[in-house]
């Protein structure tokens, strides 16, 4: 009766310790480009612990998640269609760990990792660094409809006033009907600042 006990007692602790060393599958991989960086969508049969989930920058221009305790078919994880922003993915299975690779356009500078037990998923959030997302909202403010309007308020308004004055001081102190070196001075000054600023908007 004792042995049958003990031998009951020695196949459950198997059956667990299998049980906890099983490896999780990784189903499906979906991978979406933004501006500020990359998702990653990752289709699991169980959630991994919080601790097996790692990635680092690499400076060959890689970035790599390593999910430890998971597997996965590398070559029907390779998605068909790499996103903008994107220049390689490779999928790198070991004994212990599956490497997922993102060979990226941008170096990531923060990333984050969130799951949902209900979908099974897990979403990788890789953002770009703050200095390239300057330079982008830059190019994007210089790309859209009407923010090209010439040349700059301050810079405008003071060219005018300085044209108005010049003219108007030559005017009084000319005694003819004509137009002295000082007005014409000034008239042409507020001809240029006119053309620079139209050839400034058009450019």
């Amino acid at each position: 009766m004792r042995l049958r006990i003990f031998n009951f007692i020695i196949t459950i602790a198997i059956v667990h310790s299998l049980g906890c060393s099983e490896e999780i599958l990784l189903e499906a991989l979906h991978l979406e480009s933004k501006a500020n960086g990359i998702l990653l969508h990752m289709k699991m049969d169980t959630i991994p612990e919080p601790q097996n989930i790692t990635a680092w920058q690499a400076n060959s221009g890689w970035f790599y998640i390593t999910l430890y305790k998971v597997k996965g078919d590398s070559t029907a994880l390779i998605p068909e269609d790499i996103p903008s922003g994107m220049l390689d993915f490779q999928v790198v299975p070991s004994d212990e760990s599956l490497q997922l690779g993102l060979r990226l356009k941008e170096p990531i500078e923060n990333y984050e990792f969130s799951t949902n037990h209900n979908s099974k998923t897990v979403l990788a959030t890789l953002h770009y660094s703050t200095q390239y997302l300057a330079q982008l909202d830059t190019i994007q403010e210089m790309k859209r409809p009407g923010s090209n309007k010439g040349m700059p308020d301050g810079i405008k308004k003071w060219l005018y006033l300085t044209g108005t004055g010049i003219t108007l001081a030559g005017l009084m102190q000319n005694e003819d009907p004509g137009l002295n070196h000082q007005s014409i001075a000034g008239i042409s000054l507020l001809l240029s600042t006119f053309l620079i600023d139209k050839i400034w908007q058009s450019l």
